[in-house]
């Protein structure tokens, strides 16, 4: 009885483990599965990770790249500004040569007048001295004074005829000056057509660089466009302006930048957009018979246009009477605001430094930049922040 107990219990364990068998092995290669998958995810996350650290490497590189561009954009800047400085100084030197040559040539003319009818009476009384004083119907007295006066007259005609001699040497100098001018001319306006070049170089190139941040810049001047087609008048669209960027500061969970101080320490050091002549200054009437609330710069055609200090693009576009209009923030509440320019070379949404380009004026005749600044919206005197000894 115990030995069929004992046999019983036997085949019953034997049963248990054939039973459990296939079930344990399920278990252990359930488990095995499942470090497989989890190893396999993890190797994921962890080369998501890199790509994604590569990502951002690969992005401060490009940010990188385009400060180091927007740098040599400044100088380009520069350098081309002196350029226009440079050929309106020659230009105006060889106005005044041809001016000089003018009045030369008109005072040479008057002189050969003046000698030719000296010399006609000379001749007169050189080849019919005799005929001539019986012709004349005037008293003796009268008729030698005639002839004292011929005869005072040779000396007069010498010294005429040596004043002719140097004003001819003078037109002369001055014929040589203005040529000299013009092929002086011709090598700056074709080194400022290579620095042009240069600069449209470098704009491809920040173009380009900044394509991956594109789609921003696009949603950012949509709204912009949105905002200016909205605003009554300019006060309006800075304010839609403004309470944009604080809207979107508030969706980021960031809060606008605090008052730096920055833009009011630079008062009386920020250069002018653009060289130029100041034709009409802020609070003058305009031909409208508006009080001007900027200031307007006769400039030269294409002549190159530069941020006056560091800020952001708030908008750059047509805009109602403006034309193309660039606003740009530069904190605290100062915004400039440049109406007038022909070609933009910047948009909504980009950061830009003290003399980067924001584009070109128009290629006519006289085309002029007209510069606001504001203060919370409100107009104040660009003059007193502008480097005067920096003048356009």
């Amino acid at each position: 009885m115990a030995l069929k107990r004992t046999i019983g219990l036997f085949f019953l364990v034997l049963m248990t483990e054939a039973v459990l068998s296939p079930f344990s092995f399920a278990a252990i290669e359930s488990s095995d599965s499942a470090k497989s998958e989890l190893s396999r995810v993890t190797s994921q996350i962890e080369q998501a990770k890199k790509e994604h650290q590569q990502l951002r490497e690969k992005a401060k590189n490009v940010q990188k790249e385009i400060l180091d561009v927007r740098k040599k954009m400044v100088a380009a800047a520069g350098s081309i500004q002196e350029q226009e400085e440079s050929l309106n100084r020659l230009e105006q030197k060889l106005s005044e040569f041809e001016t000089q040559q003018a009045l030369m040539k008109k005072r040479l003319d008057i002189r050969k007048a003046q000698r030719m009818h000296v010399l006609a009476a000379l001749q007169s009384l050189a080849f019919k001295p005799t005929e001539a004083l019986l012709a004349q119907p005037l008293a003796p007295q009268d008729t030698l004074r005639s002839a004292l006066l011929l005869r005072e007259a040779v000396p007069q005609l010498e010294y005429s005829t040596e004043g002719l001699r140097k004003d001819l040497n003078r037109i002369a100098s001055l014929t040589t000056a203005i040529r000299a001018q013009y092929a002086q001319i011709k090598t700056m306006a074709k080194r400022l057509d290579e620095k042009r070049r240069d600069m449209n170089v470098l704009i491809q190139k920040k173009s380009r660089l900044q394509t991956a941040f594109a789609s921003e810049s696009t949603r950012a001047k949509t709204r912009a466009e949105n905002l200016a087609k909205q605003a009554g008048d300019l006060k309006e669209l800075l304010a839609k302006l403004e309470a944009d960027s604080k809207r979107r500061a508030a969706l980021s969970k960031t809060q606008p930048s605090a008052s730096t101080g920055a833009f009011m320490s630079a008062k009386g050091r920020i250069p002018y957009p653009v060289k130029g002549t100041v034709i009409k200054k802020f609070g003058e009437k305009t031909e409208a018979g508006i009080t001007s609330k900027g200031i307007m710069i006769a400039t030269r055609s294409n002549a190159q246009v530069i941020s006056p200090y560091d800020g952001t693009v708030l908008f750059a576009g047509p805009f109602r009477g403006y034309g193309q209009l660039v606003i740009i923030e530069h904190g605290d509440g100062y915004h400039t605001l440049l109406a007038g320019i022909g070609r933009l070379d910047t948009s909504v949404g980009q950061s830009l430094l003290a003399g980067e380009p924001v584009g070109i004026m128009v290629a006519q005749n006289k085309p002029t930049l007209y510069i606001e600044l504001r203060k919370n919206g409100q107009p104040i005197n660009p003059a007193g922040w502008l480097n005067q000894g920096n003048k356009g």
